[in-house]
């Protein structure tokens, strides 16, 4: 592919980090433009309702798009080194989740049975979460080995453990405790997940750190 069609790792890391800023600035905007919504007992995902719901659902889209430019740049970055592919797989299986989490809303609170397009919603918007989770546990295989990397496997590690362990808070939180699982779901959506996008971001944007990271490794 020449370099007219392909974009270079600097761009890809640019769109990462733009996508992971958009998504982290609009759900930080939603709690002033929706009061109506309790943060602590409504989803990011109730944010896509209302008048102003097409900012929500651009929001999806342009993260789903750093995503997927982060999974291309994982792979290129990577080369052979093991779970290259899978992490370019899982990244890019994320950003569609998270397109159609954006396409197809979730049903507004105290819907009682759940419609077509709010069960695609919830089953898209799972989908990414559970590939986030993978995405830490095979970046941390994957860094093991990659001097482009280097520094990054204990981090990844760490990224997965905790996703893992907020999704289940707040998937489990309204049984145990009713109220409040809207905090565990904003941690882990609008914190911990996009703070990563932007760290890969960044990491791909500026190849001197990793080159850096290299000769440090060598030394």
């Amino acid at each position: 592919m020449s370099s007219l069609t392909s974009p270079s790792t600097r761009a890809l890391g640019l769109i990462a980090i733009v996508g992971a800023v958009v998504w982290m600035g609009t759900v930080a905007a939603f709690h002033l433009i929706r009061p109506d919504l309790s943060p602590g007992d409504a989803y990011i995902s109730n944010y896509a309702r209302g008048d102003w719901a097409w900012v929500m659902q651009t929001a999806f889209l342009v993260n789903g798009t750093g995503w997927a430019a982060a999974g291309i740049g994982l792979r290129r970055t990577l080369g052979s080194a093991p779970g290259a592919k899978a992490l370019a797989v899982l990244a890019a299986v994320a950003a569609l989740g998270m397109v159609l989490a954006g396409i197809f809303r979730a049903d507004p609170l105290g819907t009682m049975s759940p419609s077509l397009e709010g069960l695609v919603h919830s089953r898209t918007a799972g989908l990414a979460f559970l590939c986030f989770i993978a995405l830490g546990f095979v970046g941390w295989w994957a860094a093991r080995t990659a001097d482009a990397w280097a520094g990054w496997a204990l981090p990844s590690l760490a990224f997965g453990f905790v996703t893992l362990t907020l999704f289940v808070t707040f998937n489990a939180w309204p049984a145990v405790a009713g109220s409040g699982f809207g905090w565990w779901q904003r941690l882990l959506a609008a914190v911990v997940i996009p703070g990563a996008l932007a760290a890969i971001g960044g990491r791909l944007a500026h190849p001197a750190h990793r080159t850096l990271a290299v000769g440090l490794r060598e030394e």
